[in-house]
């Protein structure tokens, strides 16, 4: 099959677009956005919005990619708006799993318009699971090795690596050229292996039963504490060569207790920042972190230091709480 798009057109956006408004009113009709709007995801007429961060239950939604497989699958999507455009624009800001993951979907969606792949369909099945959970889905380290699933997104882990910055447009579109190709050679029978070499280090292991972690820039590096038993944690993904850093902060599962806060944790993240008028902090119930592009202003000890008294209040009230009385048989 081709190796460039013919039926999608990237667009990288300069910074996201703050709401559906503005999306409406900057992109042609027949747009498709990735992940770019800081608003919930949907359609609007002939736009489209795949994401699963702002304005949702992170875990009752589907990955960008997925609401894509669907989109395309039974709705048809690309098939009925290439009779009205060519090539549909696509706009992205990064070139994360997911949004690689979704390019793919959109430009070779005749591969399931006419049958559904099924070694695709493991691949979007898989990346839903473990995206959904912000990277802390219980996996069999063996198994994402021995399937592909890492090798095919190799390409992916030197912008991670790098970091979001102004003018990488090109490193973005030939990262997510990357893994379209990778994609096309696992459904040729070409497929290679990248086995999981992360080596994270616990910065912080609290008793409320949340981690602080440095990923040293590997992606897998979730896998690895989720297979380690890890569920909440406060992860350092990279220090920026301007000195700021990137942080994710991670729920493992919305059945805790509300021990482990996250929307009142970024809240406190972001009131104590050297840009308190800027909105460095954000993302959904389950999965957030600091903004890809400007950073997070505060060490890592830091965030130790304000995130400690908040779990702890909220792990010691769920310790407080009185055990049910048994229910009574008639």
């Amino acid at each position: 099959m081709d190796r460039f798009f013919r039926d999608i057109e990237l667009r990288v956006s300069a910074q996201r677009f703050p709401g559906w408004d503005r999306f409406l009113a900057e992109a042609p009709e027949y747009s498709i956005g990735l992940e770019v709007i800081d608003d919930t995801p949907g359609h609007r007429g002939h736009y489209v919005h795949f994401d699963h961060h702002a304005g949702v239950i992170r875990e009752a939604t589907m990955s960008a990619a997925m609401q894509a497989y669907i989109a395309v699958r039974q709705g048809r999507l690309m098939e009925r708006w290439l009779k009205r455009v060519r090539p549909v624009p696509v706009y992205v800001w990064n070139a994360d799993q997911d949004v690689c993951l979704a390019c793919f979907i959109l430009e070779y969606h005749e591969l399931l318009e006419q049958k559904g792949e099924p070694v695709l369909r493991q691949v979007v099945q898989f990346n839903n699971k473990i995206d959904v959970c912000g990277g802390l889905y219980p996996v069999d380290l063996d198994e994402i090795v021995s399937n592909h699933f890492t090798w095919i997104f190799e390409p992916y882990m030197r912008q991670r690596t790098l970091g979001k910055t102004r003018g990488d447009d090109a490193l973005i579109k030939n990262t997510i050229r990357g893994v379209c190709d990778r994609l096309l050679d696992l459904l040729e029978g070409k497929a290679g292996i990248a086995p999981i070499t992360a080596q994270p280090e616990v910065l912080y292991a609290s008793p409320c039963n949340y981690i602080i972690a440095d990923e040293k820039g590997d992606p897998n590096s979730r896998l690895v504490l989720a297979a380690r038993g890890y569920t909440n944690f406060i992860s350092l993904v990279a220090t920026r060569p301007n000195g700021r850093y990137t942080y994710s902060v991670i729920r493992g599962s919305p059945y805790d207790d509300d021990v482990f806060e996250v929307p009142k944790l970024i809240e406190a993240f972001q009131a104590a920042e050297d840009l308190p008028d800027v909105k460095l902090w954000g993302g959904s119930n389950m999965a957030a972190g600091s903004d890809s592009e400007l950073g997070s202003s505060l060490h890592w000890t830091r965030l130790r230091d304000i995130a400690e008294p908040i779990v702890r209040e909220a792990y010691l009230r769920s310790l407080a709480r009185p055990a049910p009385l048994p229910k009574k048989i008639a």
